[in-house]
């Protein structure tokens, strides 16, 4: 959701009482992060981590949180499917996934201020309020809440800090675009400190509908307000946030079209079908399926006291959002293939965290105790040659018939899950350079699935004699983390950690036969991870450089199977699978004004026994397919540099570069949604005057180079294959005051 005022004036963490960072820390760019639940410079850490402030955020032009893939190796966003412009779908290292469906969980986890985000729909995608983001890679059961399999995007927001300091920011560019954003952060006391913030913003499309209008488009508002008791060592925030959306489908393009026997039938009985766009640029859709739209609001009470002989950390929140969100499969007007969400979910999570420091500092633990509770309702309206069931009638068709070949469905499901955790961790210093860390979770999820399924025309359950059915599973899971760190000298660290993460099972809410109602189990991975972090010549030249050994087993994938009258999507569990590789991070400030940082990742994933069968029951070998968004090679480059014009102006230039590899991006690798090679540009030119005004003008994908993010293959049943492309060049102006 959206929140307070964009990013900081400084590199550096500033509202972070706690810190003993020091000034040649600030000088040095470093950044304060709580990866491990408490406040050390990032590379103090012993765990791969990249970590944005609020101003280099800035200074890249980022807008949005999907952005930071152009600089995060390894770090792959694929766009919201179904028509949705604001689901947060991230791989890291090759593990993610990005169904919207409610009955499949993130492996990579959202956190905002500390708060899991179950449905990512809306979280936080605008760069507003943004103190930091860490990217942090692996499993993190044993320090978040929520276990999270794959990794970690924190999301932290600016504290208020009563400064009485406002900011007022309006932008304009590409696309009609216009962005208007307003920020204050004052005191009501010496305690009593607040933020109150609000966003607007509209732009069009990027994809033109032939009927007018674009998908795409942006229609938003959202504000934030956060109030802060802060009396000695306690420190209270109460946060609440909201966004409100009305705006037209993503862009979504059918790239492919071969006539199958379904589309025979809607073009002989109902109306002909389908032609392939002339270019991604153009598209097609009717009213039915043509929306996006978002609502939510977010409230979360943090308190941080001395009790219990150490530290006391309690992060109470609730979440609402609401979304109706839609896809034109078929690209025209016909309604021949598409689908319709409507998702209202309510999250309900509660965090205790008990911290000391024992034996003068040289011990120091963590321990938490974690409950969630998510009730989700997802109504599902599947179109499928909307019209032929009552021209089949009007033919003179067996009714029986007719209705075998009605898909046009309404799925009505709704899942509750209880979550349960015990988590905590020991960082031992055995000498002064040498430590251990051992942490471990305990998870305990009850899960509770109903659902109902009816073909609309036909007025009869989906699967015959099932209106309706209820599942429901419980899991239990242990999973360790151990760690052991060696500090060469202050600048350089050594570290190696073995840790484990677990994903509950869950179920198959597309079933289309008796056979295919039922779930799939938890999936497991164990990772073996080494590194070093190292600052050397005075901290001018930054090297971080981490290698990976992932074993995957019982891998949740979604899989998608075609039928000469539909397809069958279904989450299932792959055998086994590996992952390794590399990154490598990098910054050199070349001067007092001039700045490189550049990053390289590497990825090897592979399926090492995948056995799956079609809806025919034909048995399919995946075994050594690439694992799907895994490019091979991924790489970043940027400079910055700074510059005095007159005693009262400065000057700051900043361009960046983004490689990322050949990939897929579905699990059978199919040929024509495989991603090319890309470099994906971007500058940015800014001018601070001293009287608080700044301008200055972003670019995002100068080469205007748009490659496949994300797709799906229907050749077998409706014949088309669908893609999601990166959006193409964007500049934009902007000018900001503060006062």
């Amino acid at each position: 959701m959206p929140a307070a005022a964009w990013g900081q004036s400084t590199a550096m963490t500033t509202d972070l009482p706690e810190t003993n960072a020091t000034s040649q820390d600030v000088a040095s760019g470093d950044i304060i992060v709580t990866a491990r639940k408490r406040e050390e410079k990032l590379q103090d850490v012993p765990v791969s981590v990249t970590a944005f402030s609020g101003a280099s955020l800035d200074a890249r032009g980022y807008q949005s949180v999907v952005d930071i893939q152009q600089s995060t190796p390894n770090l792959n966003f694929t766009p919201g499917t179904g028509g949705t412009s604001s689901q947060i779908s991230a791989y890291i290292r090759g593990v993610g996934e990005y169904d919207y469906i409610i009955t499949s969980d993130p492996a990579v986890a959202v956190f905002v201020d500390g708060v899991y985000q179950a449905r990512p729909f809306g979280a936080m995608t605008s760069l507003l309020g943004i103190d930091r983001i860490e990217v942090l890679r692996g499993p993190q059961g044993s320090l978040f809440g929520k276990n999270t399999i794959g990794g970690a995007i924190n999301i932290v927001l600016q504290k208020p800090t009563g400064s009485d300091h406002g900011k007022v920011d309006v932008q304009a560019g590409s696309y009609a675009s216009l962005q208007g954003r307003a920020s204050y952060d004052g005191s009501l006391s010496q305690d009593l400190s607040y933020i109150v913030s609000v966003l607007g913003r509209r732009a069009d499309g990027w994809q033109h509908l032939d009927t007018g209008g674009t998908l795409g488009n942006q229609n938003q508002l959202g504000g934030r307000a956060a109030l802060r008791w802060h009396p000695g060592d306690f420190d209270a925030v109460l946060s609440v946030d909201g966004l409100h959306q009305r705006q037209n489908s993503a862009a979504h393009s059918m790239i492919a079209f071969e006539p199958t026997f379904f589309s025979g039938l809607f073009s002989t009985f109902v109306t002909p079908c389908c032609t392939v766009p002339a270019s991604i640029k153009r598209t097609g859709t009717s009213n039915l399926l043509n929306i996006d739209n978002a609502d939510g609001v977010d409230g979360s009470l943090t308190m941080d006291f001395s009790a219990l002989g150490g530290h006391v950390k309690s992060i109470s929140a609730i979440r609402n959002s609401v979304v109706t969100f839609a896809r034109d499969g078929d690209a025209s007007a016909v309604n021949f293939a598409g689908d319709r969400q409507h998702i209202n979910s309510t999250q309900y999570s509660q965090e205790f965290q008990v911290s000391h420091e024992l034996f003068g500092g040289r011990v120091k633990t963590l321990l938490g105790l974690y409950g969630f509770y998510e009730r989700a309702h997802q109504q599902t309206l599947l179109v499928t040659a909307y019209g032929l069931y009552p021209q089949l009638i009007a033919a003179g068709f067996d009714p029986a018939l007719a209705a075998a070949l009605d898909f046009n469905i309404d799925f009505d499901q709704i899942q509750t899950t209880k979550n349960l955790a015990a988590f905590g961790s020991a960082t031992v210093e055995l000498s002064n350079a040498l430590s251990l860390d051992i942490g471990g979770r305990y998870t305990w999820e009850h899960k509770d699935f109903d659902q109902t399924a009816r073909r609309i025309f036909a007025d009869v359950p989906l699967i015959p004699g099932i209106p309706g059915y209820h599942l429901q599973n419980t899991w239990h899971n242990f999973s360790p983390k151990v760690t052991l760190n060696y500090k060469i000298d202050s600048d350089v660290l050594l570290y190696a950690l073995v840790s484990q993460g677990f994903r509950s099972g869950g179920f198959n809410g597309r079933p289309t036969s008796a056979e295919a109602i039922g779930g799939f189990d938890p999936e497991k991975l164990t990772s073996y991870e080494a590194g070093i972090k190292s600052d050397l010549f005075s901290r001018k030249l930054r090297i971080n450089i981490s290698g990976f050994y992932n074993q995957y087993r019982d891998m949740q994938v979604v899989v998608q199977f075609p039928l000469p009258t539909g397809i069958v999507a279904r989450t299932e569990n792959a055998g086994r699978a590996r992952i390794w590789g590399f990154e490598f991070e990098s910054r050199l400030r070349a001067n007092n004004w001039l700045t490189f940082d550049g990053s390289v990742g590497y990825l090897n994933a592979r399926y090492q026994q995948y056995f799956s069968h079609d809806a025919a029951g034909n048995v399919l070998d995946y075994s050594n397919l690439k694992l799907k968004h895994t490019p091979p090679w991924s790489a970043s480059l940027g400079a910055t540099a700074t510059a005095p014009l007159s005693p009262h102006v400065g000057a700051s230039l900043r361009i960046d570069g983004a490689y990322q590899d050949r990939q897929f991006v579905d699990v059978q690798n199919t040929s024509l949604l495989e991603a090319r090679p890309n470099v994906i540009l971007n500058a940015s030119i800014n001018f601070k005057v001293d009287n608080g005004m700044s301008f200055g003008v972003e670019a995002q994908n100068l080469t205007n180079r748009q490659v496949i993010k994300e797709g799906f293959d229907s050749r077998g049943s409706f014949g088309f294959v669908e893609a999601y492309y990166n959006p193409p060049r964007r500049i934009f102006a902007n000018v900001r005051y503060e006062f």
